[in-house]
């Protein structure tokens, strides 16, 4: 038998026509172990989609995992200090490919990082971003390229909106030379 509290009797018991009903939905106890089962299939199911999305990432933490379950940290030590060996011999001997290949990729992700954690608000508040319906319809950020001194930075448009209009509201937005400006 279940337990009423005196303020739920009072609701459930109401006598006056006039008195608005009580409507609740029906609680049901869900078994601990349905729970845990549910939990775990959501954290493996959104670690193998992690996986799956960053595979250079986890690949490098499998194996270092791996190096460190069947070698020890010994090894897992000597496969890091042979990596920066290697990326500071390929750094020295060949700045050029070196920037091209590791600086410029990580520097492009890191800005275009930066760019997407405030890129709504700026855009909202430099009015480049029409409004359609009640919404505030974005401009899509594409890729960042950088180098030491610039960014280049690929928008795809709103429909309907052109490379003026947002040249308009970017007063140091030099023009387009490409579609997607």
């Amino acid at each position: 038998m279940r337990k009423v509290t005196g303020e739920q009797v009072a609701r459930l018991y109401n006598r006056d026509l006039y008195a608005m009903p009580v409507l609740r939905a029906p609680v049901y106890q869900t078994p601990a172990i349905v729970t845990i089962a549910v939990q775990l299939y959501r954290l493996i199911s959104r670690l193998v989609r992690l996986a799956a999305r960053h595979p250079p990432a986890s690949g490098i933490l499998a194996l270092s995992a791996l190096a460190w379950a069947d070698l020890g940290w010994v090894a897992l030590a000597a496969l890091v200090l042979a990596a920066i060996v290697v990326l500071v011999a390929w750094r020295w001997c060949w700045p050029g490919s070196f920037g091209r290949f590791v600086t410029g990729p990580a520097r492009g992700s890191w800005r275009g990082w930066r760019y997407r954690r405030r890129w709504a608000e700026v855009l909202t508040i430099a009015g480049a971003a029409p409004w359609y319906q009640g919404r505030v319809i974005l401009p899509v950020l594409g890729k960042v390229t950088s180098t030491w001194y610039t960014d280049r930075v690929q928008v795809r448009m709103v429909s309907g909106q052109s490379a003026a209009d947002f040249a308009g509201c970017c007063p140091g937005w030099s023009g387009c030379t490409a579609p997607t400006c």
